[in-house]
């Protein structure tokens, strides 16, 4: 009976040691930034702890204050890499990389897209793709698919987006709106002539707010149409706004699968002027997402 009361103590006691026992800490930390690239201000000055999202660990817990991180150089117009470092108290480690444009911005806020070095987009041929002024198409790409539209033999937009600009100008129409397409389609060469003539016109600031860099503009997807409510003189103006047509475009776009690209309230987020006159199709279900939450498609590749 003693011996079997021992062993029961013994093993009582090597249970019990054993559950004292620390599992060793093989993970990693949690390390998450808030945005991939951003864009800051010549001879700026950076906070970099303000783009951590979180810095977690499931034995250490919180560990922002030990986040490490390289420091740039603000003085330099150009790209540059911010790399953040996480190591826990086991010396397991995380790293976040993110991308810096160092640019000088115009009074009104605009950075040039001459100082930025563009990320090539891998799905042009995608209705739901971002172009803009960090994310440019293939300098030879250009849709297989052109339509005419329907005011005009000369101007064409891709076939599913032509079909739903049909649909969308004939609502306008029944309701008694005057509707004129003033450009739709426009090749890379054809961007580049126009933004060169930008430039030398109204110069550079002008340029970077109302016109977009050969290769980065919506235009050469085939997906994005300028109409105004007159076919002739100054039509792209912020009167469009006023228009009709400018109204329709608020209430009603977003069900044929188009947004208003360029928002008066998002020129920060979008870094171009307010466009009321240029519409984007990227298909009914995230146009009535976007219209529903209110936000650009730079908002929602931001969130995606």
């Amino acid at each position: 009976m003693k011996r079997y009361v021992s062993v029961i103590l013994v093993m009582g006691l090597l249970l019990s040691g054993c559950s004292k026992e620390k599992k060793e800490d093989k993970e990693a930390p949690v390390l998450t930034l808030k945005e991939k690239r951003i864009q800051v201000e010549l001879n700026s000055k950076v906070d970099y702890q303000s783009f951590i999202e979180k810095a977690m660990d499931e034995v250490d817990g919180e560990l922002i204050s030990v986040v490490k991180y390289n420091e740039i150089d603000t003085s330099q117009i150009g790209q540059q890499e911010i790399t953040y470092t996480l190591k826990d108290k086991a010396g397991n480690e995380t790293k976040q990389t993110m991308i810096v444009d160092v640019v000088k911005y115009f009074k009104n806020k605009i950075f040039s897209p001459t100082q930025v070095k563009p990320e090539i987009v891998k799905n042009p041929e995608d209705i739901t793709v971002l172009v803009n002024k960090v994310h440019q198409l293939p300098q030879d790409w250009e849709p297989n698919d052109l339509e005419p539209i329907i005011d005009s033999k000369f101007r064409y937009l891709r076939k599913e987006a032509n079909a739903a600009f049909t649909k969308f100008y004939k609502a306008a129409k029944a309701k008694g709106i005057e509707i004129y397409s003033v450009s739709a389609y426009r090749s890379y060469q054809k961007q580049k002539i126009n933004w060169e003539n930008q430039v030398k016109v109204f110069g550079e600031e002008y340029a970077s707010l109302y016109s977009a860099y050969p290769g980065r503009s919506e235009h050469q997807l085939g997906l994005a149409i300028d109409i105004s409510y007159k076919n002739q003189g100054d039509n792209l103006t912020e009167k469009v706004a006023s228009s009709d047509i400018g109204k329709f475009i608020e209430s009603d776009a977003y069900k044929y699968g188009f947004i208003l690209r360029y928002p008066k309230d998002k020129v920060s987020i979008t870094n171009y002027g307010y466009e009321p006159w240029h519409i984007r199709y990227v298909g009914v279900d995230l146009a009535k997402k976007l219209h529903k939450q209110g936000i650009t498609l730079e908002e929602y590749y931001k969130e995606a």
